[in-house]
């Protein structure tokens, strides 16, 4: 009876690596045409070690289809995502996250992108695994007094996040849009390296094309305004994703859009908020960094800049 369980146990295991490794190289050739970093397979067995069986006293981070567990596996630190299929989204869950992984392996070898190490295709949805990023989601670091980062480390990150997001739109045969930045999705690692993630529903523009329609997705109060109206994005949208990132570093507070970040710089309580937020800042810097983000964040995507544009910015403000 045990050995008919074993049996049946491994059929399904090598059921979904089939199918997972099917859809996962499928992704690839429609993505890349089949080019990618090489990266690892890991056993289901390996990860169950890794993370004491996905103990929860090992998760991280929790998100709307997936957790984020801390591993070990060859005495090295990995980060360990195990994800969920959400029965209130429409999209296929595993072209998602094949989608997450092509895009990742192809991006691991920009120093500002979370970097795949490998997948377990052994479970019912892909498992994937990357780099772990030792000191957390920028986010936290952001909204809680206890962990804020000194100025010159939150512009040393907003100059990573922009490079990562330039290499995502210019640095490959395809210009992708990531469609979700946020500091949720903005990883640190030992040094305070920023470390751009989640790709799950990052989309490449069809060539000749100047926009995707694309389904709507993510908070509604980050939304680009023709994401909103038409239903389409751009690199631009991205941009103004972008500034809202900006906009958080320089505030400490979550930001919904151009409008609630105008008020707060118009207001009587704008040196204040900079005072709490940026104890050893620069206000030559911040300063520059506040028009930078109200570029971003203009309403007419044309009026705003390219990534290439707010990176090359970003630099010269450092120099400051």
């Amino acid at each position: 009876m045990l050995s008919r369980f074993r049996n049946h146990k491994n059929k399904r295991k090598e059921g979904y690596f089939l199918k997972n490794g099917a859809v996962m190289l499928e992704q690839l050739i429609h993505s890349f045409n089949g080019n990618c970093n090489p990266i690892r397979m890991y056993s289901g067995k390996e990860l169950k070690k890794a993370t004491n069986d996905y103990s929860w006293d090992r998760m991280t981070h929790e998100d709307w289809n997936f957790q984020l567990y801390n591993g070990v596996h060859d005495d090295r630190e990995i980060l360990v995502k195990k994800f969920e299929g959400d029965s209130n989204s429409c999209m296929d869950p595993l072209e998602l996250i094949t989608n997450e992984a092509a895009i990742a392996s192809k991006m691991s070898k920009q120093k500002n992108v979370l970097k795949l190490l490998g997948c377990c295709l052994e479970t019912e949805l892909l498992t994937l695994v990357y780099e772990f990023p030792a000191k957390g989601i920028l986010s936290h670091h952001i909204y809680r007094s206890s962990q804020l980062l000194p100025w010159q480390i939150k512009l040393k990150i907003a100059v990573e996040v922009a490079d990562a997001v330039a290499y995502l739109h210019y640095g490959t045969c395809k210009m992708f849009i990531h469609r979700h930045i946020k500091t949720e999705h903005i990883f640190l690692d030992q040094d305070y390296v920023a470390k751009l993630s989640e790709f799950q529903t990052s989309v490449p523009i069809p060539c000749g094309e100047t926009h995707v329609d694309a389904e709507v997705f993510g908070a509604p109060h980050h939304f680009a305004p023709e994401l909103k109206i038409y239903g389409r994005c751009n690199e631009k949208s991205d941009v103004y994703n972008f500034g809202i990132v900006v906009s958080e570093i320089l505030t400490g507070k979550n930001i919904a859009d151009l409008q609630a970040f105008q008020v707060l710089v118009n207001s009587n309580e704008w040196e204040s908020i900079l005072r709490e937020n940026l104890h050893d800042r620069s206000m030559g810097q911040v300063a520059e960094c506040t028009k930078l983000a109200l570029w971003c964040l203009e309403s007419d995507p044309y009026d705003r800049p390219t990534m290439k544009e707010v990176s090359t910015r970003l630099r010269l403000i450092k120099r400051f």
